[in-house]
């Protein structure tokens, strides 16, 4: 989301929102749900760094917090998706 450590600049977030506008209008003209539901969430996500970058600029999130939260989930050693994924469950009863 930032370089170094320093927040998005303003014509950075204009971009986000307006990728995110635009995802959120593919995704309304699709012509299958699969491309729709691939729209919405990146729709989603580009709102998510809009928020998260926003947050940032005004104090209310240290620059990095997210970024660094993110790493320490993936270097768990039940994270889903990195090095150490939980071992499938192969035996169901109900």
């Amino acid at each position: 989301m930032h370089q170094g450590g320093t927040p998005l600049e303003d014509k950075s977030l204009d971009y986000y929102r307006e990728r995110a506008r635009a995802e959120c209008e593919a995704a309304l003209n699709a012509e299958c749900a699969e491309a729709r539901r691939a729209h919405a969430e990146m729709a989603a996500a580009y709102d998510r760094l809009v928020e998260i970058a926003e947050l940032e600029l005004r104090g209310d999130l240290p620059p990095g917090k997210v970024a660094s939260m993110a790493e320490v989930l993936h270097d768990r050693e039940d994270a889903e998706f990195g090095g150490h994924a939980p071992k499938p469950i192969t035996d169901v009863t109900e």
